[in-house]
């Protein structure tokens, strides 16, 4: 199956397909993402009608982090109710929606359902009954209450235990989306991967070797950390900063998550004095509890910058200290009008 949809739409195929950190499965790079406002747009293959589109909205595309709302949604599907599967470490679940007249429809997976999530591989697959309106494929339990796949009634493929699904399911997804190829069966199957993660904060800037220590700050001016996270916009952060040994912070405000490119980001700035000198811990987590980070830095004494003397017109000449130029004018008075006294005097 998916070699099918390679063959025929290799661009959008292969974007999804990312490597860097996951090399059994699949990702893109997002912005950071919205539910994001940015969508990845799934072009259909021979596996759904020539004008349907499914569109998969997450924290960034292709992760879902684990407690945010995740989304499917879609054009073209004129045959009846669809079906989404969801298949994943230690999680089986399918829902079904009804699509408009236009044949447009939208599922929505909210925190609570997406908090029983693990961490791992997922695989969210479209099913779209065919032109017989009538899905033959179905999820089934067998007699020792094993996960099973199928074929009006009768079972087709075996999935075992719930809590025995693997961090990666691609051959559980294929066992799934063959299906379609057996006689009589024209539902078909849109698959897609994604890996679900932790709800995480990062701090910019963190010294290399330091384990979570940032550059020092000087006093008296502003003071500004910035970082990512893999958490939706549509949660907040909360910054606290506080001294060693103390639970009452110094200062703390709430912040907004920006929608990145790669990763959503925060910032948090403290505008002039800034803070006293001393050593500092630094918290910022979602308003939540999900997620945390806390990084130590210290804010040095204000630097003191010596002035450059000031120079006259004349490159390279210092200026004389403040009142020793009226004396050598005085000199240079004084021994003029001796030099004219001693040639009138010859």
């Amino acid at each position: 199956m998916h070699d099918a949809c390679h063959a025929i739409h290799p661009k959008a195929y292969n974007c999804l397909r990312h490597t860097d950190h996951y090399p059994a499965g699949w990702r893109c790079m997002k912005s950071a993402l919205p539910v994001m406002a940015v969508m990845i747009v799934i072009a259909a293959c021979i596996t759904l009608p020539a004008t349907a589109a499914v569109y998969y909205d997450s924290s960034i595309p292709q992760i879902i982090t684990r407690g945010d709302a995740f989304s499917v949604s879609g054009t073209g599907a004129t045959n009846g109710p669809v079906a989404l599967w969801v298949i994943g470490r230690k999680y089986f679940g399918i829902r079904s929606t009804a699509p408009d007249r236009r044949g447009n429809f939208s599922i929505v997976f909210q925190p609570t359902e997406t908090e029983k999530f693990s961490t791992g591989q997922y695989a969210v697959v479209l099913q779209d009954p065919g032109a017989s309106g009538t899905m033959e494929i179905e999820p089934g339990r067998d007699s020792n209450g094993n996960l099973t796949i199928m074929n009006r009634g009768k079972i087709i493929a075996r999935l075992g235990a719930q809590e025995d699904l693997p961090g990666n399911v691609q051959a559980e997804t294929y066992a799934l989306t063959s299906a379609a190829g057996l006689q009589g069966v024209d539902d078909t199957f849109l698959p897609e991967y994604f890996f679900v993660e932790e709800p995480s904060v990062q701090f910019d800037g963190i010294i290399p070797a330091s384990g979570s220590r940032l550059p020092d700050k000087v006093s008296g001016g502003q003071v500004l950390f910035t970082g990512t996270t893999n958490l939706g916009t549509e949660n907040t952060l909360m910054a606290e900063i506080r001294t060693p040994g103390s639970t009452s912070p110094v200062t703390s405000k709430e912040l907004p998550i920006i929608a990145g490119k790669s990763l959503n980001i925060w910032s948090y700035g403290i505008e002039e004095p800034g803070l006293e000198p001393g050593d500092y811990l630094l918290t910022v987590g979602s308003a939540d509890s999900r997620a945390n980070s806390t990084a130590q830095f210290t804010v040095a004494e204000t630097r003191t910058v010596t002035p450059t003397p000031e120079l006259t017109g004349i490159s390279g000449i210092v200026a004389l200290p403040k009142g020793l130029d009226t004396l050598l004018i005085l000199g240079i008075i004084f021994v003029f009008a001796v030099v004219v006294y001693t040639t009138g005097k010859k």
